[in-house]
């Protein structure tokens, strides 16, 4: 078990994380404890890693997903870095493909995907804190999957802040400037919820 202290960074992440299926982040030095995701994030999840599978397939970057760490911070700080998420789903285009350390990305991704849980709500839609540190740390694209309203919320990253959110419903096509050329239905997306 992690041992009670004031501020952690990415080393005390490695050393004393429980192995209980949690995800543990660092958040501007808090430790923050998610707990394993239900069917229905899963399924949607899924369905992002098979849609970026393509574009990593098509030679456009590297795809991965948690238990994957962004160290956000790290090239400051190293593994005293206080910015560390477990996103999603993120995508790292092929000319940058060097960020990706051996323990962790060790800077902000190109695009991070993050599907709302009651758990993480708060913290990734606008005004929470992984929004802030993926503002903050440049993340080019931000994607935001609402299971319940079955809408994708697509950010860009210009002029040191996010835009207005662009809000993707059933009858939407998704795509990026990442992959120009692949698209997927957002219908599709949440086709493997009941």
């Amino acid at each position: 078990m992690l041992a009670t202290k004031t501020r952690y960074t990415f080393a005390d992440l490695l050393e004393q994380a429980p192995d209980d299926y949690n995800i543990y982040d660092v958040l501007g030095g808090e430790l923050v404890v998610w707990t394993t995701p239900v069917e229905p994030h899963a399924a949607v999840v899924a369905e992002f890693l098979m849609f970026l599978g393509e574009a990593q397939r098509a030679g456009h970057g590297r795809v991965r997903t948690a238990p994957r760490a962004v160290a956000f911070d790290y090239g400051e700080r190293g593994l005293d870095a206080v910015d560390v998420t477990h996103p999603d789903v993120f995508f790292v285009r092929e000319e940058r493909r060097s960020i990706m350390g051996y323990r962790c990305v060790e800077a902000a991704p190109d695009l991070v995907i993050e599907v709302l849980s009651p758990s993480t709500r708060a913290d990734d839609l606008p005004r929470g804190r992984k929004f802030a540190i993926y503002e903050r740390y440049g993340v080019r694209y931000y994607w935001i999957a609402d299971l319940d309203a079955r809408t994708i919320t697509q950010y860009e990253w210009r002029d040191g802040r996010y835009g207005d959110g662009v809000v993707l419903r059933s009858g939407d096509t998704l795509a990026s400037p990442l992959f120009p050329g692949l698209t997927r239905p957002v219908a599709d997306i949440f086709a493997g919820i009941l």
